[in-house]
């Protein structure tokens, strides 16, 4: 079918779909699909496949069977070579849900010696090496540990991707890196696309992050104050930057606290907003409870350090108090402590 015939077909199915011939329209849709999906031209082919629910939202055959050719075209297209390295990942997923992950996939090359990741910065990318091998580096002070050397089959930027935090590790090409990559934002589209895959992405992430396992293993203690697992209900305000609150005050869950800082668990179905809080400052307050029963209610200023998605609309937010806890409180808090 020539381009011209192309056109006029689609002309054709507005004319039908504005004269109720719902059967005709949808006949000349389906052939249309085909054949764009055929060619891999699945934006196209998507648009049309919209245009049969303006036809006729009730015909779920013909709309079911349409969805299965462009899923199908999908898959017969995505690269094997990638596919063999990702056998684990995509073995987890339907169809329709590899289809969503391997096409929102990018591409970049890096050259030996290019810093791929900063410790300390911002990333919204998950990365997947192809070919070549990074390393993982930690930074204390002026000394640089060598934790941790990536190749094919693996990767990193998992907890960038899915949480709004500072990466742990830099990540430097060693040789000439292939890799693949997501941006965070394609998040927002799987949502309607394919509503379990972030989930089960980050469940395969979690299970594979090796930089994260190395760190733990080395015992890098990259955090000044130990941290007392605590439980209770914690208040807390964003501030401007005159120290006034912008905004109303909201509930979570105490997961821990040190001298320096605490983390606390809230619920949202709004992931873009709460990210907005990284690096932001809060006003907050909570109550102690210490061995002997005295409670103490603190409260206390400080700044988003790192953001976490745990999963189900479940994030935790971890802030750095500007100004410690004294150790003689922390020392007298009761393992209920905020209960």
């Amino acid at each position: 079918m020539s381009a011209e015939n192309r056109e006029t077909q689609e002309s054709r199915v507005d004319q039908y779909i504005r004269e109720n011939r719902s059967e005709e329209a949808l006949g000349i849709l389906y052939e249309l699909i085909s054949a764009y999906a055929a060619e891999k031209d699945f934006d196209k082919a998507e648009s049309l496949y919209a245009k049969m629910y303006e036809a006729d939202p009730m015909a779920i055959r013909e709309i079911v069977r349409a969805g299965d050719v462009i899923e199908e075209a999908k898959k017969q297209g995505r690269d094997s070579e990638h596919l063999d390295i990702w056998s684990d990942l995509y073995a987890q997923l339907s169809a329709r849900e590899g289809n969503a992950l391997y096409y929102s996939m990018k591409t970049r090359d890096f050259e030996a010696g290019e810093e791929i990741m900063e410790q300390g910065e911002i990333s919204n990318r998950l990365y997947f090496i192809h070919q070549g091998e990074v390393k993982g580096v930690f930074r204390r002070d002026s000394e640089e540990i060598h934790l941790i050397t990536l190749g094919a089959g693996d990767n990193f930027g998992y907890e960038q991707f899915f949480s709004a935090t500072v990466s742990t590790v830099s990540i430097i090409a060693l040789s000439r890196v292939k890799t693949t990559f997501l941006e965070r934002d394609v998040i927002r589209k799987w949502k309607n696309e394919a509503p379990a895959l972030e989930s089960r992405l980050f469940d395969f992430c979690t299970q594979n992050d090796r930089v994260k396992k190395e760190l733990e293993q080395s015992n890098l203690e990259r955090r000044s104050f130990p941290r007392i697992l605590v439980s209770g209900k914690i208040v807390f305000q964003l501030l401007d930057n005159a120290g006034k609150p912008r905004s109303p005050a909201y509930k979570g869950e105490i997961a821990d606290i040190s001298a320096g800082g605490v983390s606390f668990l809230i619920k949202t179905s709004r992931p873009d907003s709460i990210r907005m809080l990284l690096g932001g400052r809060l006003r907050i307050k909570f109550d102690l409870v210490f061995k002997n029963g005295e409670r103490q209610t603190v409260n206390r200023e400080g700044r988003v350090a790192a953001i976490q998605y745990q999963g189900f609309d479940d994030y935790s937010i971890h802030l750095k108090f500007d100004e410690a806890l004294d150790k003689a409180i922390i020392d007298r808090i009761s393992p209920d402590a905020g209960s």
